[in-house]
């Protein structure tokens, strides 16, 4: 009888502990992946050739076991082991399945981690660039130390092995803006030089030539309930085809080479039109049925879109800091001294940024004496550059006194403003924020116009890169800016003081666009209204008579100009 019992006794404990472990298995696993040290990162993808083998080194805290998603594409030396120091590594092999994941698995753990693996494409031309890339990023990166931990694939053409590789990193958020539609665009950017355009960034004081046929901007404008898309252009260079032939600003372009534009080419023109890539000649036509025939250039294409003096108010189109052009900036900032002006309306709305120093010429007759000996920005690098500079960021002054570019003081062209009124939309970005940010750093007052900028407090230190006879701009993120108040973190945009949407100013709907300098254009009728103290009533006469009937709305398209804080 005792013996029965005994058995008895022993069976339930046996069932109580075999649940416990259950339990234990389902409910109480230890929290994470129970990797201490692992040699990848999860975010990142690793390329590898056929037949390339890829070494992985890890330190767990129990036993583990590799999972493989796909066997024809990889393969491992050992798929199990014990707590400790481990080695694994994976053979890629040839096969229609081009991804696959290993899958890491500790005992006792509640998460695992994953090594994303894709097979390479070899038959990729010119990807020996991305070894300078490389060394360039790891040296100066504003996020190198982390940079330096990835295995980038280098077989991939130039501007996706740029963009593939920063895009995985996690810390280089400063160097990331979340699209509309949930994905990334990266502000460090490369690009080929043509060989037929004579381009140097060595050599800031020559000008840049470029394909392009003149504009500035477009917005793209449909129709409500139809499928007819226009053009409307929002600004024009001076000297350029399309200024030659007649096109402005509030123009209408609804077909290109006889072509209407539909929600199924609207991309395609959009970017034909704003950054060809060889001289070519194109016919396009207003809503009138106008045509202009226009071509590409290649030109010098002029950032000083419009300048006007309206009794004692300067006002100034500015569409990028171009440092070609510094003398042509200057001239303009000498007129307006010479004029008397007291008051100044700065239009930075389309200006995606450019050279540092054309910011700091600016910025600095903006200033004039009140900015003598004061520092414009001062600079953080990444965490082994600021090393040898005993962490402490290198200050840039105002160049008032000299500027280098022009070999000449500034006092012709400085104004003494205590106050300006920038105009300003999400396009305003990078040298454009700077100048504000600096401006405001020595108690300026920038009245702000518009929407909210772009939000880019980083900036670049570009490098010409060469193999074999082809030639490359690389402009990686570099360093972050500060005001002389020690303030840098404008990475979500400044703030309007007068929130005007300027392709929606009344309303739902798209208006059209008032000729620069006009009381037709809702944001210097607002800045006119401020230093007049008078209100102003203002029409968009491109489209207001025919607005309850058409409804048009915006369209979005890509902003091709290049965003830059460049040194």
């Amino acid at each position: 009888m005792k013996k029965i019992q005994y058995v008895k006794l022993l069976g339930l404990l046996t069932v109580l502990l075999l649940l416990n472990i259950s339990c234990k298995d389902d409910d109480t696993l230890l929290r994470g992946s129970g990797i201490t040290e692992q040699s990848w990162s999860t975010n990142q993808t690793y390329f590898a050739s056929a037949e390339q083998t890829l070494t992985f080194t890890f330190t767990t805290l129990s036993s583990w076991t590799a999972q493989n998603s796909s066997a024809a594409l990889l393969s491992l030396d050992n798929d199990a082991g014990n707590s400790g120091k481990n080695t694994i590594k994976i053979t890629v092999h040839k096969s229609s399945q081009e991804q696959g994941t290993i899958t890491i698995k500790v005992n006792g753990y509640s998460s695992t981690s994953n090594i994303k693996i894709q097979l390479s494409n070899d038959n990729v031309e010119g990807y020996e660039i991305n070894y300078s890339v490389d060394q360039y990023l790891k040296e100066k990166y504003l996020w190198n130390d982390d940079y330096k931990l990835l295995t980038p694939n280098f077989k991939q053409a130039y501007d996706d092995f740029l963009r593939n590789t920063l895009l995985s990193m996690t810390t280089n958020t400063l160097d990331k803006k979340r699209n509309s539609n949930g994905t990334y665009s990266l502000f460090s950017f490369i690009q080929k030089l043509d060989p037929d355009l004579q381009s140097s960034r060595s050599a800031k004081e020559k000008k840049n030539l470029e394909y392009n046929y003149g504009f500035v901007n477009f917005v793209a404008v449909q129709t409500r309930n139809t499928s007819n898309i226009v053009f409307v252009i929002q600004g024009v260079h001076k000297g350029s085809s399309a200024d030659k032939a007649g096109l402005k600003r509030g123009m209408e372009i609804a077909e290109i080479n006889n072509q209407k534009i539909t929600t199924s080419n609207v991309q395609t023109y959009y970017s034909k039109l704003m950054q060809p890539s060889s001289p070519t000649s194109i016919e396009v036509k207003d809503k009138d049925g106008k045509v202009y025939t226009i071509d590409s250039g290649p030109i010098y294409v002029n950032p000083i879109i419009h300048h006007q003096v309206n009794g004692q108010t300067g006002y100034l189109v500015y569409s990028a800091f171009e440092s070609g052009f510094d003398q042509e900036l200057f001239d303009v900032f000498k007129e307006f001294k010479n004029q008397g002006i007291e008051e100044l309306i700065l239009d930075l709305r389309y200006n995606g940024g450019g050279d540092v120093t054309s910011a700091n010429l600016i910025s600095s007759c903006i200033a004039g004496d009140f900015c003598i000996g004061k520092t414009f920005a001062s600079y953080r690098y990444n965490d082994g550059r600021m090393k040898a500079l005993n962490n402490q960021r290198p200050i840039q002054k105002f160049v008032y006194s000299l500027y280098d570019n022009l070999n000449t003081s500034l006092s012709d062209g400085g104004l003494n403003l205590r106050k300006i009124y920038c105009l300003v939309t999400d396009d305003s970005a990078s040298a454009s924020e700077l100048v504000i940010n600096a401006l405001r750093g020595i108690d300026i007052e920038v009245v702000l116009i518009g929407t909210t900028t772009h939000g880019k407090n980083v900036g670049m230190e570009g490098v010409e890169l060469t193999v074999d006879t082809d030639k490359y701009l690389l402009f990686p993120i570099t360093f972050q800016a500060y005001n002389a108040k020690g303030f840098g973190d404008f990475e979500n945009g400044f703030t309007p003081d007068y929130e005007i949407n300027e392709n929606k100013p009344n309303g739902e709907y798209f208006e059209g666009y008032g000729d620069f300098g006009t009381e037709s254009d809702p944001l210097y009728a607002k800045a006119i209204s401020l230093i007049s103290g008078t209100d102003l009533v203002t029409t968009t006469p491109t489209r207001a008579a025919n607005q309850a009937k058409e409804q048009a709305q915006i369209i979005a398209t890509p902003n091709l100009n290049r965003i830059g804080m460049i040194k």
